[in-house]
C-alpha cells in the first residue's frame, strides 16, 4: 500500500526535497507527524507499506495546485493524507485567496488524484491554530468547516485536531503543543500522528486493536 503525505511545513518536517538526494533514506520523510505514522506502519507491518512525503513548507492550496501533477497525481497513492490550512488562512488575510476558492481548489486536488487513481482513498486532517487574532480564528473556523464538508462529500476520513489541541493547551499550555501557535513541538506532532492512526485505522488497514 502506497501512502502519500501532503501539505505544508507541518507535514514537510524539513525533509530532503532534491530528487538527487532521494537515495538518502534517512531524510526522506522528515521529522513531522508523517515520520511518526510511517515508523508505526513500516515498523510493525514490514513490507506492507511504502510511505512518501511530499509536503512543502509554506504551501497553501494555490501552491499545492502548481505542483500537484508531479507530487500527487503522478505518485499514484493508495491512500493520501492531506493537511493544509494555516498558510491558506494567511493568504485569505492578504487577499490572495478566499474561503470559497480554498474549498473549490481543495476539491479539485482530490478529484485529480481520484481521476488518475480511482481506488485512492483520502484522510483529510483538520487545520488548527492558536491565535488571539479574532479575524484569523474566524477564517480558520471557515476553512475547518470546508475540510469537514469535503470529507463528508467524498467519503473521506476526517481527522479532528483543533479541539484536541485546545483541550491539551488548557491543561499544559499552548506552547507545549504548538510552540509558535502554528508549528507543533515533538509532543504536538505525536498528537497528530496518534489521531491519524486512530481515525484512519480502517483506511490504513491497521488490524483492529493495534492502535496504541
Amino acid at each position: 500500500m502506497k501512502i502519500l503525505f501532503q501539505g505544508d511545513s507541518i507535514t514537510d518536517g524539513n525533509r530532503y526535497k532534491d530528487e538527487a538526494s532521494r537515495w538518502d533514506l534517512n531524510h526522506q520523510i522528515g521529522h513531522s507527524w508523517a515520520y511518526m505514522v510511517t515508523g508505526k506502519l513500516m515498523g510493525e507491518y514490514p513490507r506492507r507499506y511504502a510511505c512518501v512525503n511530499r509536503g512543502v513548507s509554506g504551501d497553501n492550496v494555490l501552491k499545492l495546485r502548481d505542483r500537484w501533477q508531479r507530487d500527487a497525481v503522478d505518485e499514484r497513492p493508495d491512500v493520501m493524507l492531506l493537511l493544509t490550512g494555516v498558510n491558506d488562512c494567511s493568504a485569505v488575510v492578504r487577499g490572495e485567496l478566499t474561503e470559497e476558492v480554498y474549498g473549490r481548489i481543495y476539491r479539485e486536488l482530490l478529484r485529480d488524484v481520484k481521476a488518475a487513481s480511482p481506488d485512492a482513498r483520502f484522510i483529510l486532517l483538520e487545520p488548527f491554530l492558536f491565535s488571539e487574532d479574532e479575524s484569523r480564528v474566524r477564517i480558520m473556523d471557515g476553512l475547518r468547516a470546508s475540510v469537514r464538508a469535503i470529507a463528508s462529500e467524498t467519503g473521506s476520513v476526517f481527522v479532528p485536531l483543533q479541539e484536541e489541541f485546545s483541550r491539551r493547551a488548557r491543561e499544559d499550555g499552548e506552547k507545549y503543543w504548538l510552540w509558535d501557535g502554528v508549528h507543533p513541538t515533538e509532543a504536538g506532532h505525536w498528537v497528530i500522528a496518534r489521531r491519524v492512526l486512530e481515525y484512519g485505522a480502517g483506511t490504513l488497514e491497521i488490524p483492529a486493536g493495534d492502535v496504541r
